[in-house]
């Protein structure tokens, strides 16, 4: 009997606790959703490639553009950097852009492209840095770029390729020193135009292949600004540094309209706004570079020279008349003005 008691008491006692357990799990409250916070916005990745080496005044360009659109996006937009053309050559690039597989680029002359940006490139178009970057922040400059707009692409501002200089395997201190010469140039009817007005032979030929052509003697010159002069490493395969200054060229930041599409108009102002102030901090670092390059290639050995480039400047007269008279004469006028 008092084990029957016993048990009776112990499965009351297990049978309360039991209970007091089951009212303690109740009683506790879910913990606060936090219905304040946002969810984080889906981060847009994009690529913007240049021709440049890592260490060209391209990549200074891209790298500040990224940082800016990071920051102040809060990094809804990454933009990673491709230097060295592993994108593509700008050909390529430009048809990426088009295709919208690349987002933006830094790029080199697009008058294959949009030919009345040759206006720009002109011999002898402008007096000095100042003339150029009025040019290139006024109306004028976007109405000439607004072309691309019919391709699927924008251009957003411009950074600087730089003047235009010769290297070459010949000494060249006169208009005479230039006759004959095999110099390497762009894909362009105006540098055709150009090289062939100031006495030399014009070779089209791809930047990629133009080491080698130096190298082995295919082409006895080319002309490029400093930046390319140094980081290609010209100087090992010329010995001669003129400087000719015969052309200015700018290099357009270009975004694809695939991708420019998809940013809020907020994001659309900050990408612009950044591509400017980039722009304006790319130049000023070229221009400190440049002097700086010329030196460089003293201590290489290349022997530099400084022509007497008002007879350059007058042999070209045609050559500016000429594209004047093929892309208005107006607005060349007015681009000349700019520099008075």
């Amino acid at each position: 009997m008092k084990t029957s008691i016993r048990l009776i008491s112990l499965f009351l006692v297990i049978l309360m606790s039991l209970s007091l357990i089951g009212c303690a799990n109740t009683s506790t409250p879910e913990a606060p959703k936090d219905t304040d916070k946002e969810t984080p916005k889906e981060q847009l990745v994009a690529k913007i490639g240049h021709v440049g080496a890592p260490d060209h005044i391209f990549e200074v360009g891209a790298k500040k553009f990224s940082e800016l659109v990071f920051e102040r996006t809060d990094g809804a937009i990454k933009i990673d950097t491709y230097p060295s053309s592993q994108l593509g050559g700008d050909r390529d690039m430009f048809e990426g852009l088009k295709m919208g597989t690349i987002e933006f680029t830094i790029h080199g002359p697009l008058d294959s492209f949009l030919p009345i940006t040759s206006v720009i490139a002109l011999p002898y178009m402008f007096n000095d840095s100042e003339h150029v970057y009025t040019f290139l922040d006024s109306p004028e400059a976007e109405e000439i770029y607004s072309g691309l707009e019919d391709m699927g692409i924008t251009c957003l501002a411009h950074m600087e390729n730089g003047w235009r200089l010769i290297t070459s395997n010949k000494e060249i201190n006169t208009l005479a020193d230039m006759k004959g010469l095999k110099i390497r140039t762009p894909e362009s009817p105006v540098w055709m135009d150009t090289f062939q007005a100031l006495g030399a032979n014009p070779m089209p030929l791809a930047f990629s292949e133009l080491y080698g052509a130096l190298q082995q003697g295919v082409a006895d010159g080319q002309e490029n600004p400093t930046a390319h002069i140094v980081t290609q490493r010209f100087y090992e395969v010329q010995d001669y540094l003129t400087l000719s200054r015969h052309m200015y060229l700018d290099a357009p930041v270009l975004v694809s309209n695939k991708f420019w599409d998809k940013l809020t108009p907020e994001q659309q102002t900050i990408v612009k706004e950044a591509a400017y102030e980039a722009a304006v901090y790319q130049r000023e670092v070229s221009q400190q570079r440049e002097s700086e390059q010329i030196e460089f290639l003293k201590k290489e050995g290349m022997k530099v020279t400084e022509p007497n480039v008002e007879e350059f400047r007058q042999v070209t007269e045609p050559v500016r008349q000429k594209w004047a008279a093929t892309y208005g004469q107006e607005l060349y006028d007015k681009i000349v003005s700019m520099g008075d």
